[in-house]
């Protein structure tokens, strides 16, 4: 019974989530109470009326007419009102749980999402809140009228004979104990199936985001093998699972057979020793098959109680995640600027001491990766961070868009620590434009404005023309309304990036970290996206994440880094000079 309330517990703490529903939870209840109540006192009145008609005692069934009519309509009424309620307060739940499930990825994102297959998310988001509808539309108000029901019913036995009530009670029973003992078998089941539901799930996007690459490197039979292993599972865990419902589904019904035939025997006994009339026979009969009926109901719905419970407490497990990076800034854009956002301003950004390591599963940490860091750059500046894979060069654009917080040491802006800013002010300061550029299904001009949805459309045009980017826009039939499909899918590499500096444009920060943009690029488009990169970095701090040997000594400085510290800091000449780890690092034919 302990684990029972406890998986029970997880649905009903997802409420927290969705405040002001428990009228409509009390209201849809109620309404399922009435139309599963109806139904039994009209049978229960018909064959009353049979009764006292065979035996003699009603001539006239005129006066029941009314009555029997008001029952009939009132059920048609409960039917409608049933659906109505339960459904509808059940979908806006629903919604209301969606909308928060994406708001807590958006909180503890992206720093708490790395250890998590985006497949398993929409499995949560989606398909998990999608089984909560179970619970939501039909599971609470079963659970009350199967409660209430038998306990009326029990009632108007017991007035009529004791010896009926008594005699249904320990079927009732059985039938309760049933669950309860198959809890864990349930649980672990439920668990196990929404489980490789998941798995299934995120390998089929895997399939179809990789499908390029899978064509590509004629992996399809690689693919369809792994593919069959995960739906195997899934299969076999659906079986175990459909299976022992089936062996509940088979036991509560010979319960319900035995006990039902149980009861009317007895009721038969007792009409023939004259103890009750014989008009009530029917009645009774009727009465008792009704105290096995709404039990019966929300038993079956128990046979998905596994994973209805399993999903929940899915969702619920998100929704207690706990963001690696907490947002407990105050200072504003301006505590950085000195009030001057005019574009009359310096900055000046300092990692100091940085230490860093990523965190693992069960507290265990990584080797780590950054020891010491310290560098330094401003306003008109561009710096080249350079150094070999694993060196730590993305983390420190991860720690400057405060992705993840630093072990110890600092980083500052204008003698700021980044982490007493506001997360979204120190959004506005930095722009980071990656090596591949993401872009959203809708058109050019929206994905755009994602960088500033408040940018006049003049503005949006200029940053295109400064992204080297219009010429291109402009050919498509559509031009910026062109839709560009999923991830940009209708645009070349070369295209998505200049969308990408087009951005950048737009949201027009003081910071700027490039990851080496115009890398797997062709000469026409990387000679326009150069132009273009160096016009975005004047009058901006840029940092840049550097591969090519033609843009460490394009950069006004560079910094190496090897097993997470600073080996090197200065111009591209000067490195050649003083440091041999750099001119290993970017090879013997480009040391003059």
């Amino acid at each position: 019974m302990e684990q029972s309330i406890g998986r029970i517990e997880h649905v009903l703490k997802l409420m927290r989530y969705v405040k002001g529903m428990w009228r409509y939870l009390v209201l849809s209840a109620l309404a399922n109470l009435l139309y599963k109540i109806l139904p039994i006192v009209l049978s229960v009145t018909l064959s009353y009326m049979i009764g006292l008609t065979a035996t003699g005692k009603i001539h006239d069934i005129r006066q029941w007419f009314f009555v029997v009519l008001a029952m009939i309509l009132g059920l048609v009424v409960m039917s409608y009102l049933n659906v109505l309620i339960s459904h509808d307060m059940a979908y806006r739940i629903l919604a209301k749980l969606r909308s928060a499930a994406y708001r807590k990825i958006d909180e503890i994102a992206p720093a708490g999402m790395e250890a998590r297959q985006s497949g398993e998310l929409i499995s949560i988001v989606l398909e998990d809140v999608e089984l909560l509808e179970w619970f939501y539309a039909h599971t609470i108000g079963q659970i009350m009228t199967a409660c209430m029901i038998p306990l009326m019913v029990f009632v108007v036995l017991w007035l009529i004979s004791p010896i009926l009530t008594l005699s249904l009670l320990p079927f009732v029973l059985a039938l309760i104990l049933i669950p309860i003992f198959g809890i864990h078998k349930s649980n672990e089941q439920g668990f196990e199936t929404r489980k490789q539901f998941a798995n299934l799930n995120a390998q089929m996007i895997d399939g179809v985001q990789g499908l390029k690459d899978i064509i590509s490197f004629q992996w399809q039979q690689n693919f369809f093998r792994r593919f069959s292993e995960v739906n195997e599972k899934y299969h076999d865990a659906q079986m175990r699972y459909a299976l022992r419902s089936a062996d509940e589904m088979r036991l509560f019904q010979m319960i319900v057979g035995v006990g039902s035939l149980a009861g009317q025997i007895i009721a038969l006994m007792l009409a023939i020793n004259g103890r009750i009339p014989i008009s009530q026979l029917i009645p009774i009969f009727i009465l008792c098959s009704a105290v096995f009926s709404p039990i019966m109901d929300a038993l079956t719905m128990s046979t998905n109680y596994g994973l209805i419970f399993s999903a929940a407490k899915r969702l619920f497990d998100l929704f207690q995640s706990q963001s690696v990076v907490i947002d407990h800034g105050e200072k504003n854009v301006e505590s950085v600027l000195g009030g001057n956002e005019n574009g009359d301003y310096r900055i000046r950004v300092v990692l100091k001491d940085v230490h860093f390591s990523y965190p693992e599963d069960h507290g265990r940490q990584t080797n780590r990766v950054l020891k010491g860091l310290s560098f330094e750059f401003s306003t008109g500046e561009t710096v080249a961070l350079v150094g070999a894979s694993g060196s730590g060069k993305s983390t420190v654009a991860k720690l400057l868009q405060r992705f993840w917080d630093v072990d110890s040491g600092s980083i500052e802006i204008n003698n700021v620590d980044i982490r007493s800013l506001r997360r979204k002010s120190l959004r506005k300061l930095v722009t980071m434009v990656p090596q591949e550029a993401y872009l959203f299904n809708m058109s050019i001009e929206k994905n755009l404005l994602l960088a500033n949805p408040e940018a006049h459309v003049s503005s949006l045009y200029q940053a295109a023309a400064d992204a080297q980017a219009a010429s291109f826009i402009n050919r498509l039939p559509d031009k910026y309304e062109t839709v560009v499909g999923e991830r940009g899918l209708k645009l070349s590499g070369g295209e998505k990036q200049r969308l990408s500096i087009a951005q950048a444009f737009l949201k027009d920060s003081p910071i700027l970290i490039l990851d080496e943009i115009s890398a797997n690029l062709d000469s026409e488009n990387e000679k326009r996206i150069n132009e273009a990169v160096e016009r975005i970095k004047a009058g901006r701090a840029t940092l840049v994440i550097a591969h090519r040997v033609s843009t460490m000594r394009a950069a006004d400085r560079v910094v190496v880094i090897r097993d997470g510290c600073v080996v090197g800091n200065g111009s591209y000449s000067l490195l050649l000079d003083t440091c041999p780890y750099f001119k290993e690092l970017i090879g013997e034919e480009y040391v003059e």
